[in-house]
This record gives C-alpha cells, sequence and structure tokens, in this order.
C-alpha cells in the first residue's frame, strides 16, 4: 500500500480503489496521485460529530468538516411518496419514488456538491472548476456562491437554455465547448490539476459526492425496498446508495440488500451495453438524445462504468436503456398521473419497468423505488407549444364550447 501521508488504518483517510493509496482528507484531491484512479472515504475512528443543518444532519456518515466551514442550501431528505396510480398504469403493486428533484438547485446533484465544496472551503482550495451537462454546474454555482468560491463551469453546447441561466445568474464563470461531455471533463480534470482546484465534476472526479447520494440510503432504509431503479450516466448516484445500504446492512439496520438497476437511454448505454454483454466498460459514440443529462460516453474515464457495474454485479442487479419515445411517454405519464413533473432524464426509471420485469424476472408485487433526479422546469422542451391552448373569449358560452372539445 502506497501511503500520501503519515496515516494509519484508523485515521479518516481516502484510498484508491485501484491501488489502495491511502490519501489525506485534506487535500481534497479528486483521483488518486499514484495511478489516477477513483478514491473511497474511509471514516476511521474519528469522534462523534455533531449534526447540521441540509446534508449535514448526516455530518455521522460524511467526511470531517467543521461548523463553520459546512455550506448549505437546506439540501437533502427529499420526499418520498407512495405513487400507486403511477404503479397501477405500469404494471406494479407496490412503487415508491424518492424525489430528489426538490432540492434547492432543483437536482440531485446539490446532496454530493454540497460536501464537496464544504471540504474546498475548509481545506482552503483557491476555487472549484467541473464539467457538466446543466445540473450539476447549476448545483455547483449555486453552492460556491455561498461558499464565496470562484467556480468555472464547462458545459457542452448542447446543454439546454434553462441550466446555463442558472448557472450564469448565480455568477460562475460560463464556458461552452463545441464537444461531447467526455470534452469538458477532461478540460476540467486539466484545469483543476495546473490551478489547485476542487474538481466538483459529479462523475466519480468528486469522489465526495459519494458519500452525499448515500444519505438518500438512510432516509428510505424503513421502506426496505426490493428494487432501486435510478437513472444513469456515469453511476456515482447508484455507487453511493450501494454503499449507503451496505453500510446500514453491517449496522444491522436493514436485513438485506436492494438490486439496484442502471437506467440509460439508449442513444448513450455504456453500462448498459457491457452489463449485458458481460465486458468491461466501452467508449460510446456521442449521440444526441432527449435525456441530456444522462448522456455521458465515459470516453477518458471509462473505469468510472466499470466502478458502477461492480455495484451492479455484486447485488444481484441490471442495467437497461429505453428509448427517447419512451423517456418522453414516461414523463407525461408521471405528471398525469401522480402529478410529479420531471425532467426527461429524470423519467427514465418509469420508462424502463418492462425491461427491468424481464431482466430480474420480477412479479409486479415487489417493493420497487424510483429515484428522481431533476425537476421538469429545467427541461419541458418535450411539451411542445402545439400542446398549449389559444386563448378564447371571456364568456361563459365560450369556456363552455372549449371544454367540449378532445383534449389534446
Amino acid at each position: 500500500m502506497n501511503v500520501a501521508s503519515v496515516l494509519t488504518r484508523d485515521t479518516e483517510r481516502m484510498v484508491c480503489t485501484a491501488c489502495e493509496t491511502v490519501v489525506p482528507l485534506a487535500r481534497v484531491a479528486s483521483v488518486c496521485p499514484e495511478c489516477g484512479g477513483i478514491l473511497d472515504w474511509v471514516a476511521g475512528e474519528r469522534p462523534p460529530q455533531t449534526p447540521g443543518e441540509g446534508i449535514w444532519r448526516h455530518a455521522d456518515i460524511l467526511p470531517t468538516c467543521a461548523p463553520e466551514h459546512r455550506v448549505t442550501l437546506g439540501e437533502g431528505n427529499g420526499p418520498l411518496l407512495p405513487a400507486p396510480r403511477l404503479g397501477d398504469a405500469l404494471g406494479l403493486s407496490d412503487l415508491w419514488v424518492k424525489n430528489e428533484s426538490l432540492h434547492p438547485s432543483g437536482s440531485f446533484k446539490d446532496l454530493g456538491v454540497a460536501v464537496a465544496v464544504s471540504l474546498a472551503k475548509a481545506h482552503g482550495l483557491p476555487g472549484a472548476v467541473l464539467s457538466s451537462s446543466g445540473n450539476a454546474g447549476a448545483s455547483a454555482a449555486a453552492y460556491c456562491a455561498r461558499a464565496g468560491l470562484p467556480l468555472t463551469v464547462l458545459v457542452p453546447a448542447t446543454a439546454p437554455p434553462a441550466k446555463l441561466r442558472q448557472i450564469a445568474i448565480a455568477g460562475a464563470r460560463l464556458v461552452t465547448v463545441d464537444g461531447a461531455t467526455d470534452d469538458c471533463c477532461r478540460l476540467a480534470t486539466e484545469l483543476s490539476a495546473a490551478d489547485g482546484l476542487a474538481n466538483l465534476t459529479t462523475t466519480f472526479h468528486n469522489p465526495y459526492g459519494i458519500d452525499g447520494y448515500a444519505t438518500i440510503s438512510d432516509e428510505v432504509a424503513h421502506l426496505a425496498p426490493d428494487v432501486v431503479l435510478l437513472p444513469i450516466s456515469s453511476g456515482p448516484l447508484l455507487a453511493g446508495m450501494m454503499k449507503g445500504f451496505a453500510r446500514l446492512l453491517a449496522a444491522g439496520r436493514i436485513d438485506r440488500m436492494p438490486r439496484p438497476v442502471a437506467v440509460q437511454p439508449e442513444a448513450c448505454a455504456p453500462i448498459t451495453r457491457a452489463f449485458q454483454r458481460g465486458g468491461a466498460i466501452e467508449p460510446w459514440r456521442h449521440r444526441q438524445t432527449i435525456a441530456g443529462a444522462l448522456n455521458d460516453t465515459l470516453a477518458g474515464y471509462e473505469r468510472d462504468g466499470d466502478r458502477t457495474l461492480s455495484f451492479i454485479r455484486k447485488h444481484d442487479g441490471a442495467a437497461v436503456a429505453v428509448t427517447d419515445e419512451a423517456i418522453v411517454d414516461a414523463q407525461h405519464l408521471a405528471a398525469r398521473t401522480e402529478g410529479l413533473v420531471l425532467e426527461p432524464s429524470a423519467a427514465v426509471p418509469f420508462a424502463a419497468v418492462e425491461a427491468v420485469r424481464n431482466a430480474l424476472g420480477l412479479s409486479g408485487g415487489e417493493r420497487i423505488l424510483a429515484v428522481v433526479t431533476g425537476h421538469g422546469l429545467k427541461d419541458l422542451s418535450t411539451v411542445a407549444a402545439t400542446n398549449l391552448p389559444d386563448p378564447i373569449r371571456p364568456r361563459m358560452t365560450d369556456l363552455r364550447e372549449h371544454l367540449a372539445q378532445p383534449r389534446p
């Protein structure tokens, strides 16, 4: 084992999942300094942590950060909702939704970004950078503004305008790249290393985000789901939740692990392809998809997908892909049956039910937990202008006439 500082096995630390290099938490490192591998936080022996607001209500299961350095906008504790009408429409008798789209910036990214920005502030980093398809950039812009840290956000030219406006209004330096998400990720990695910036990219390049996402598992532990459906690009959300469930199992708070399912759009499904073929991740050729938040080819950081696959395979899960048409249908179905207004990428779990039933051999009676990740107000491009009615004259006869017409 390589040791980057004088640390013991009982010390709080980051450990490389590939070569076991030990890295002090104070470095706020993005990747292993020895091999470039993925880092994992290990708590070691440490004093009890004082809980705080937002994500820091879970301070006992997060990296150590003094209260005066913790950055929060009130994130965490997303609603856990039964979804009987949506379940009926999908042939599921026990469907639940963990709505992670209602955090301050409108996506689950706030959970991981809050932790990483807090550590960057606590350990004196001069600023931050990240690659984003939109949601992570909006989140990082908000939290860096809260922390007073300068931020550079690299986004592909295809990012939705609503998300770019979120980034811009919070004062981040927004850079639009004429390339794919993996091009933005490469540039963010290079700038982070050259300028000593925190890399907030919400792939496994931000290892602290994993434990932010793990807090979701604590919030659903009492539900004891059989299967967890997750929208996935590179997969830190899945990895974080499975890390959280493993900790709960070891503590005796749950008696079994749920089966994780990664759901991707067919236009960008490197993890699904590798799972179905039984091999390792290979780079994906960039194509357009309505699920832009999941459009990550993993080119240059295929190991991120392999890390996600390791959790899927270990816990008897699956990875499935769905068409853009099915995603749009699922987005509309979730809104009409349960009032869940989601961006397309967040609706993919509901598009995948039939594929998941076949992949896992489900009967339909299992307790299914779908985690939804981004609010619909970020991207309602699937609601065409033709769906919106023309104005009527302010008369009851006109109102009656309008209501008698078939709905679009």
